[in-house]
């Protein structure tokens, strides 16, 4: 197994399980088999960009996320929690974690 591909897939486990989503319905989405998605999370298999591509946009994240992860090991995935909030109301989030900052 290579460590790369087992980093890589744990990350996508942590961000798919974080949104409550199961194997079957984020690989229907990324158009991808079950098998193959958890050959991805447990590391035996390496995708292509194309494949990585797809699995951001089923689960709403960035392949930053998936690639390099949070950069901290201290705080759970914040691109995961994120994905969760719909699109619509993103900016309003960020300007209430903004207002959070500046009080501490």
């Amino acid at each position: 197994m290579n460590e790369t591909n087992a980093e890589y897939g744990k990350r996508i486990r942590n961000i798919r399980e974080f949104q409550k989503l199961s194997r079957e319905k984020v690989a229907k989405i990324a158009n991808i088999s079950t098998q193959f998605l958890a050959d991805i999370e447990t590391g035996k298999k390496g995708m292509s960009v194309v494949t990585l591509h797809k699995l951001c946009t089923a689960l709403h994240t960035t392949a930053d996320s998936i690639v390099f992860g949070s950069g901290s090991k201290s705080f759970p995935d914040l691109e995961a929690m994120f994905a969760t909030v719909p699109p619509e109301k993103r900016e309003a989030l960020q300007e209430i974690i903004r207002k959070i900052i500046a009080v501490l």
